[in-house]
């Protein structure tokens, strides 16, 4: 059999693969001309803004440099207008000064001399002051001398007075003492100083030998404590000046009976020496009226 002969491609296809391969080739170089267009044209689009920040920040510098030239001009313009014032200023006050001096220098006078009577005048002020406090206080110590003396004068007529007095009462209290009587008692001790009445009762406690003890004793049914002893007035028969009572002592009961004033009655208490008496100076309707001595510094019984 006999062989067929391969297929060999066309002329026509050729041209069109070398054709559609151009188309290719030329593509992707218009692709990187346009990607390095793009970023040219960025670049130039950042010199440009780098340009116009540059621009617009010199002039604004140039701006703030008319602004601080303008002040500048303004400052030294109003500077100037400033000296010229205050030369003004300093002529006006040397043509006031010429006559202003004098004035000044006169004013100073006067208050230097006004000063001077006012120091004066206040000088002469404490003086009369000090003058017056010293002659009140000389017035004051007058009064106060004349005072005390008649004081001490009073009271030196005073003295005499409670001399006198003393030097009578101790003649009275002794004249009085005198006339008192020592009596035996009822257990036949003789008694210390009998006193009848108030009067002779103080006598003996200004003696100050014995402890007195005054009482009013009414009649009733419970004793009565009276000093280291309790009573008890069982009766009293005014016309008879007789009177009944009970003494207890030491948890002992002592009954005196049928006593007359002025009668000491005489116990014991303790262990003492020297005996109690009792006096009843006043019998009553159912009272007693009179005193009890105690010693003042009871000893023991041997």
């Amino acid at each position: 059999m006999d062989e067929q002969p391969q297929s060999r491609p066309s002329l026509a296809t050729v041209v069109l693969f070398a054709a559609i391969a151009g188309l290719f080739i030329a593509q992707i170089f218009t692709i990187r001309i346009l990607w390095s267009t793009g970023a040219k044209l960025a670049a130039v689009q950042g010199d440009q803004s780098k340009v116009r920040e540059m621009v617009e920040g010199e002039v604004a510098q140039l701006r703030e440099a008319a602004a601080q030239a303008a002040a500048i001009s303004d400052a030294e313009r109003q500077k100037a207008l400033d000296e010229v014032r205050d030369e003004v200023e300093k002529a006006r006050r040397q043509a006031r000064g010429v006559a202003g001096k004098v004035k000044e220098e006169t004013m100073k006078s006067v208050e230097d001399l006004a000063t001077r009577v006012n120091v004066s005048e206040s000088r002469l002020k404490q003086h009369q002051e000090t003058d017056a406090r010293v002659n009140n206080e000389i017035t004051s110590l007058k009064q106060a001398t004349n005072s005390a003396q008649s004081n001490i004068s009073d009271v030196s007529t005073q003295v005499k007075q409670v001399r006198t007095e003393i030097a009578n009462t101790q003649g009275q209290l002794e004249r009085t003492i005198a006339d008192l009587k020592r009596v035996p008692g009822d257990m036949g001790v003789l008694s210390g100083l009998i006193a009848t009445n108030a009067r002779e009762i103080d006598a003996l406690k200004q003696l100050g030998d014995r402890n007195y003890i005054e009482f009013t004793l009414y009649k009733g049914k419970e004793p009565v404590k009276l000093g280291d002893v309790s009573i008890l007035l069982k009766k009293a028969d005014v016309k008879a000046s007789l009177y009944t009572l009970e003494l207890r002592v030491d948890d002992r009961k002592i009954e005196k009976k049928d006593r007359s004033a002025n009668e000491p009655l005489q116990f014991y208490v303790g262990g003492s020496r020297q005996p109690h008496e009792l006096v009843v100076n006043e019998v009553g309707k159912d009272l007693i009226v009179g005193y009890l001595a105690t010693p003042k510094a009871p000893a023991a019984r041997p």
